[in-house]
């Protein structure tokens, strides 16, 4: 009796979650036929204000009025959405309608600033997407949405800071990245930071000089964040690294940022230093030795490549990895430092015999994929 009891609990659990399946999915495609809807009324709409322009007039207040209330709804917003995905966002009439609208999206803002983290996140990301400053000026609304970084979730703050890159006023970002700094719990990841700083549309150099005049008053994870930024984006500030570099008192990883970027953009002066931390036998500085040993890769010199020779013998993996890298970076083949195989060295027998295996990997690959 037991038995049967569990079997039949069993079949009504499983016939409970077929019928929920099968009404989710009801409700999915009753769902989309809703938007899909919307997006039809919205174009029915705006279409009527895009003849009126092509005729010299304005957009009529009421067409404004109506579609402020409806936006301020997610789902209205999420139609818009929809719908300028279909449009052509070069078009002179399109973007008079956008420019002619902006009091809408103000409106919107202001709004959407009251409502939950998951509707303001939202608006955010809708803002983001279609790069509104290339249809009109947007400043009332950075300074509103800027203020969408003191919200709770990580996702508002996020879209919040895409937003402002995306509507490219480098004044309104840098002050969201400070603003951000100085609040307890509210930190984004260095990474996060500078993935959105590098989708900034407005001028970048505005931004990097920006950055650098408030540099001291980051905190070292946004710094570092900033560091990263500039490296991907411009190789203009060797100069202003290499000063960074030579800083004992700056942190680890803010000299190692600065090791990364004389290594994307050599600078002459820099080749010493480098050489210098790759000859350091102190054991805890090894992220400098290694670091430094995939950036000589890039500085000629016989120094330099006697120093990766050497490096070659250190018994941190790393080193020896980036070193016999940089090796291969400067033409000097395996058969040029056939001594160290030779000799008692096992490090350097192993690192050598695995660069050789990677290489001859990589070529059966290449031609394997020509054959292909």
């Amino acid at each position: 009796m037991g038995s049967e009891v569990f079997l039949y609990a069993y079949g009504l659990v499983c016939l409970s979650m077929l019928v929920f399946n099968i009404v989710y999915s009801l409700h999915l495609r009753s769902s989309d036929r809703r938007l899909r809807r919307q997006v039809r009324g919205i174009a029915a709409r705006a279409e009527v204000q895009m003849d009126r322009i092509r005729q010299g007039l304005p957009v009529e207040m009421r067409h404004r009025s109506h579609m402020a209330r409806r936006l301020s709804r997610a789902a209205g917003l999420l139609a818009f959405d929809h719908y300028l995905d279909e449009l052509d966002s070069n078009g002179p009439v399109f973007q008079e309608y956008l420019h002619q609208m902006r009091p809408v999206l103000l409106r919107l803002a202001i709004v959407y600033q009251k409502r939950e983290d998951t509707q303001a996140a939202y608006f955010c990301h809708f803002l983001a997407r279609h790069n509104f400053q290339r249809h009109m000026q947007m400043d009332q609304i950075q300074q509103i949405v800027a203020t969408y970084m003191g919200k709770k979730s990580i996702y508002c703050r996020v879209n919040a800071l895409k937003a402002l890159c995306a509507l490219g006023r480098p004044e309104t970002v840098v002050a969201a990245l400070l603003d951000l700094d100085g609040r307890p719990g509210a930190q984004l990841h260095e990474k996060i930071i500078t993935e959105t700083l590098l989708t900034f549309t407005g001028e970048p150099d505005a931004l990097i000089r920006l950055l650098w005049e408030r540099f001291e008053r980051f905190s070292s994870q946004i710094q570092r964040a900033v560091l990263d930024y500039i490296r991907f984006q411009s190789g203009n500030h060797c100069q202003a690294m290499f000063a960074l570099l030579q800083d004992a008192g700056r942190g680890k990883e803010l000299r190692l940022a600065a090791i990364r970027y004389l290594g994307k953009y050599p600078y002459p002066p820099a080749r010493q230093a480098l050489v210098a931390f790759v000859e350091d036998p102190d054991p805890l500085q090894w992220e400098y030795a290694a670091i430094s040993a995939t950036s000589l890769a890039q500085y000629q010199g016989d120094d330099v490549v006697e120093a990766l020779r050497r490096a070659i013998h250190s018994g941190n993996w790393y080193v020896r990895s980036n070193a016999a890298a940089s090796l291969e970076a400067h033409g000097v083949s395996y058969e040029d430092v056939l001594d160290v195989v030779a000799g008692e060295d096992r490090y350097a027998k192993e690192m050598l015999a695995y660069r050789l295996e990677s290489r001859r990997l990589a070529e059966e690959n290449e031609e394997a994929l020509a054959k292909a």
